[in-house]
């Protein structure tokens, strides 16, 4: 098996599972414990997986986020040139668009800033503070704010997003699904982007290829009704997405 297979083997393996050992992970790939750590090394470096004793965990509970400490840190590289992308291919002068709290949405910020007369809406509160700070036209929903992620949810969020029209929508996602379902932990995060969804004109969904193949509790939204824009895509990855995927890669 080839190191990209097993690694691929790997992932899957550990999120499918939540956890798992090093031992069961020598028998998945018939590899020795010493490639297996090297692998976890490798895939915990780029923000996979974490390693814990005797094997590792996936980052990918179907039941609660990841902190945003640790989500801002995780491959940020792929992070920047998706956001990057996504700005300079979709968004022009004078526009109303929604970002929601991903990471990855965050990451456009300074590419937004470029964009003269540009009007930002988000539920994210560092979005938004990183939107005033480079002197955006910024709006902040109202509702709860989740300690996890930053973002704002609940029923005042999405009453206010009901009375707006945007030319587009930039969401975040925890994973695609084979089945072509974007999916994230929080039901309630999944409302807002069905909500910031319904009143956009577009719809992109910016993730790196990470999430491609995980399953998270909530579905927000499928692939016929958004494109999705990830980072450069190899083989082994591609053969995890659904057939009917709109995909665009940022190089």
């Amino acid at each position: 098996m080839l190191t990209e297979e097993r690694q691929q083997a790997i992932t899957t393996y550990i999120n499918n599972n939540d956890f798992c050992r090093v031992v069961d992970l020598c028998k998945l790939t018939d590899s020795s414990e010493s490639t297996i750590r090297r692998d976890l090394i490798d895939l915990e470096k780029r923000g996979v997986i974490v390693r814990v004793h005797g094997g590792a965990r996936s980052l990918h509970d179907y039941s609660r986020d990841v902190e945003q400490g640790v989500r801002f840190n995780l491959n940020v590289d792929k992070k920047r040139k998706i956001a990057e992308y996504a700005v300079k291919q979709y968004v022009k002068a004078g526009e109303h668009i929604f970002l929601d709290a991903g990471t990855t949405i965050y990451e456009m910020v300074p590419f937004l800033k470029k964009i003269p007369n540009l009007h930002v809406v988000t539920n994210g509160v560092d979005t938004a503070l990183a939107c005033i700070e480079a002197h955006i036209h910024t709006r902040l929903v109202g509702g709860e704010a989740k300690f996890e992620t930053h973002a704002i949810v609940g029923s005042t969020t999405l009453q206010e997003l009901e009375v707006m029209n945007f030319s587009a929508a930039f969401i975040g996602a925890n994973g695609l699904t084979s089945e072509g379902k974007f999916t994230t932990p929080d039901p309630g995060e999944a409302a807002v982007k069905q909500a910031g969804i319904r009143q956009a004109s577009s719809t992109f969904i910016l993730m790196d290829d990470s999430k491609i193949g995980v399953a998270n509790f909530a579905n927000f939204t499928d692939v016929d009704t958004a494109t999705l824009i990830t980072n450069h895509l190899n083989s082994s990855k591609k053969q995890f997405l659904p057939k009917n995927v709109r995909l665009e890669e940022a190089n």
